[in-house]
Parts: C-alpha cells; sequence; structure tokens
C-alpha cells in the first residue's frame, strides 16, 4: 500500500499541493543540504530544559530548538532500541519488519522494500557521502556498512564520537555528507540498579554518579514526579511484562526503591543527559566551525524514552508517556522557521525517512506510510506505536492502548485533562463513543500496517 493510499484511506484532510515543499529525482544543486540526524538513546521528551525541565540543564538542545522547529508530540514507533531504530531506518512499522522487540536484531530477511531503500542507501544513491557513528541496534542488512549504504562507520559511541562525527563533516568535498552520530546515553541509567545492589562494575560512570547522589541531601535530589503513583485501572500486562531478569529490572525497583532511591535515580538520569548534552553541542560547534551550519538539516530524536520513576517504573517498553514519547527537533535555516513548537503528531518511526527524502530531493517511495514534516500534507488524525503486548493510538486528546493478557486489556486517557496518565476512562459510559472511535482507528491502522499480529488486540473491542 503506498503513502496516497494511506493518506487518503486515514481520513486525514489533505490540503491542496500536497508536497508541495517535496523535490523530486536524485540531481544535487548547491541548495541540496547536508544532512546532520543527531541519536539520543532513551531520553524521554521532557528530558531538555527548553521544554521547562528545571531539574537538568541542556544548552546544545536547548539552542537548536531556539534556532530550529521542536515538535512537542513525537512518538516512537516502538518503545524499545531495535524495533524503533529499525523503524526509522526503513521507514515502516516494527510489525511489518518482524521486530517487535530486540530480538529484532537476528531478522535475517526484512521485506524487499525495505531492504532496497533503507535510509543509508536512499542517501548514499542521491548523491551524499554517509557516515554512521557509535550505536546501531538493527539487522544485520541495516548494519552500517557499504552494503548499507555506509562510506564510514566509527564504532564508539560516547567520549570520541563527537571528534571523530566533526571530522568527518569538516572534509573538503564536492557533494554533501549524510552523517549520523547515535549516541549511547543517557541509557547508562539502565545500569543504576547494579550500583544501587553494589553488583560488579559493569558502567564505573554510574556507579560513580550514584556515589555522588548517596551523599546529596534528601531535599536537593529531584522530588518524585507527580504522576509517581499507580493508576488504579492500569492494565494488568504492564506489571506481567515488566522483567525481573532485565538490566533494569522494573518489576523488583516498583517494589523495592524507596523514596530516596528512586529521586536518585532521577538525579543519575539528568547528569547522563547533560552529558550527552555536551556531546552534541561539540558537534554542532565544529559544524559551525567549518562553515557548514546554513546548510545542514539538523534533526535531533531519541529512539525511545524513560520511564523516571512516573508510575513507581523504570526503564522502557510501555505505552506510558515517559516510554514511547520522544524530544524531535530540526533545525535548517533556509527553510524551517526559528523558536517554533509545533504541536503535530509525528511517528518518528515513518516520518523521518520521508523528511530526509524531501530534504535531499529524492522521490518518497511509494510504499512509505510517513510524511515529510515539511510537507503541505495535513497531519495525521493519529499516530501508532506497537510492542509485542500491547498496540497504541494517540489522537489529538486522547492515548488508546490494547492488551493481549490480563483483566484490563483497554486503556483510554484524555491526555489534555490527565497528562500524568491516572485515569483510565476506558470503562466510563460517558466515553465509550471515543473509545470505540479509538478501536476503530487501531483496526484501520492494523491493516494499513500490515501488521499481522494486530488482530490479537481486537479481542475487547
Amino acid at each position: 500500500m503506498n503513502r496516497r493510499t494511506f493518506i487518503r484511506t486515514s481520513t486525514a484532510a489533505v490540503a491542496s499541493g500536497a508536497l508541495a515543499n517535496s523535490l523530486s529525482g536524485s540531481s544535487h544543486s548547491e541548495q541540496t543540504p547536508n544532512i546532520l540526524f543527531i541519536m539520543t538513546d532513551q531520553q524521554h521528551s521532557g528530558m531538555m530544559s527548553c521544554t521547562g525541565n528545571t531539574l537538568l540543564s541542556t544548552p546544545a538542545l536547548d539552542q537548536l530548538a531556539a534556532e530550529g522547529v521542536r515538535f512537542e508530540n513525537a512518538y516512537a514507533s516502538n518503545p524499545v532500541c531495535v524495533p524503533s531504530r529499525m523503524s526509522m531506518a526503513t521507514g515502516m512499522m516494527p510489525a511489518r519488519l518482524g521486530a517487535l522487540d530486540d530480538s529484532g536484531t537476528k531478522v535475517k530477511r526484512l521485506p524487499k522494500e525495505a531492504a532496497q531503500h533503507s535510509m543509508g542507501k536512499l542517501m548514499k544513491a542521491a548523491g551524499y557521502d554517509t557516515f554512521y557513528g557509535g550505536k546501531t541496534h538493527l539487522s544485520p542488512e541495516l548494519i552500517p556498512n557499504q552494503n548499507s549504504g555506509y562510506d564510514t562507520y566509527f564504532k564508539d559511541q560516547r567520549e570520541q564520537l563527537p571528534k571523530a562525527c566533526v571530522e568527518f563533516i569538516s572534509e573538503k568535498r564536492d557533494r554533501p555528507f549524510f552523517a549520523v552520530a547515535s549516541f549511547i546515553n543517557p541509557h547508562d541509567i539502565c545500569y543504576a540498579y547494579n550500583a544501587y545492589k553494589k553488583r560488579e562494575k559493569m558502567m564505573p560512570g554510574v556507579n560513580e554518579l550514584y556515589e555522588q547522589a548517596s551523599k546529596i541531601p534528601l531535599d536537593e535530589l529531584p522530588p518524585l514526579p507527580d504522576n509517581f503513583e499507580i493508576p488504579g485501572l492500569e492494565p494488568d500486562a504492564i506489571a506481567a511484562n515488566s522483567k525481573i531478569t532485565a538490566v533494569t529490572p522494573s518489576k523488583i525497583m516498583r517494589e523495592e526503591y524507596d523514596e530516596r532511591e528512586w529521586r536518585m535515580y532521577r538525579w543519575i538520569y539528568c547528569r547522563l543527559t547533560e552529558e550527552v548534552d555536551g556531546h552534541i553541542g561539540q558537534i554542532l560547534d565544529g559544524l559551525k566551525a567549518c562553515e557548514q551550519e546554513n546548510n545542514t538539516l539538523v534533526v535531533f530524536i531519541s529512539d525511545h524514552g524513560d520511564m523516571d520513576a512516573s508510575h513507581g517504573l523504570a526503564s522502557k517498553g510501555v505505552m506510558y508517556e515517559e516510554s514511547v514519547h520522544v524530544p524531535l527537533i530540526i533545525r535548517h535555516p533556509k527553510s524551517l522557521a526559528p523558536g517554533t513548537v509545533d504541536p503535530s503528531l509525528v511517528n518518528i518511526g515513518i516520518d523521518l525517512l520521508p523528511t530526509f527524502c524531501d530534504f535531499a530531493g529524492v522521490t518518497i517511495p511509494k510504499h512509505l506510510l510517513g510524511r515529510s514534516l515539511r510537507s503541505k500534507e495535513a497531519p495525521p488524525l493519529y499516530v501508532a506505536s506497537e510492542n509485542h503486548w500491547s498496540r497504541m493510538i494517540r489522537t489529538e486528546r486522547f492515548k488508546y492502548c490494547a492488551y493481549k493478557e490480563g483483566h484490563h486489556k483497554e486503556s483510554l486517557v484524555n491526555l489534555q485533562a490527565d497528562p500524568g496518565e491516572m485515569i483510565n476512562l476506558a470503562g466510563d459510559e460517558k466515553y465509550e463513543n471515543e473509545l470505540q472511535k479509538h478501536r476503530n482507528h487501531l483496526k484501520d491502522w492494523v491493516k494499513l500496517s500490515e501488521d499481522s499480529h494486530g488482530i490479537e488486540y481486537f479481542a475487547s473491542a
């Protein structure tokens, strides 16, 4: 199914002259921009000071937002590393790729259209010099090498990555560059539990931060989030799928952690985010120093978030906002208004690749369901996310989630009135029409996205 069919079927109104800003063909001109794609790991949407978060300071990202567009309603197609990254690399939903959890690294064969039109291949075919640095977490066909479209792969995902990225973008060349800088942090928050249990030092930096946090008075640590409590009608599947064997055993932490431990966890998460912001700042400074700032599209994103003590949970993988709602900033001095906050719904898994194609002058492959974020198409009525045990539909006001196990198999939350997701309206007769509307959206999306497992979530409908 192609993009045009999706837009018509989704009932989203399409403005006249849709895709008028998109370019066609693969030839370059002096106006073809460089593209710098910066990605962090496990940074939820609120973990930037430009969002009003006073618990941390992120000057590099704040500056990027001041000079670009910050999308305040961007969602991961799956709130876990591998499926989210594979989705962004192909523009297709994780279920269609056979990658609903981190076992997606074992997917040997992608759908033909995904393999042929992956991010690296499209950018390389468009005439870009290509670079990938840092964390991958991808299936074999997408691992960054010359077979997947990347000229250079730099392995380090921490302190050495900024220098390598700046060296690449500073090279003299007669064609544009496409550079990916994929940082691991603030993902190291996953090892905070090991520091708490005084286990083997798997991540020295986190152990050091834990020791620092242990010496800070309680009233100087970040407070518990407003939505720290567990919702009364929380779907059973959330607790059932909180692993006790993971590096971050969220279920155990929910039972064991006291207020101080949670507040220390939040403090460490802030410091790790500030650390990666510093690394991002080094790349942005390097871009400016080589005088490529005005002809470079910069996109910042995170693959998914972290629960950050909300609802008494840590880590990722659930459809709560802190896990699935991600930061997204785009800066391009020549075509995007600086300092804009865009409320449009965005699915980073399917909208990112069409956006790169648009700016690069590449015809957007017809099989992609997403849209360029600078096109004149009307935003979608909803965005979706999925994992191996749930499905999510997010509309302008509501979020609907369906689960395949447990007593409470559905949740409906009014995010405008209840941003902390404390009240499940799925059993409230006053919201029966909204509930049915969102069930129908899910059915439509399962068909459109060719989600072969999606029918499992129709039982309660």
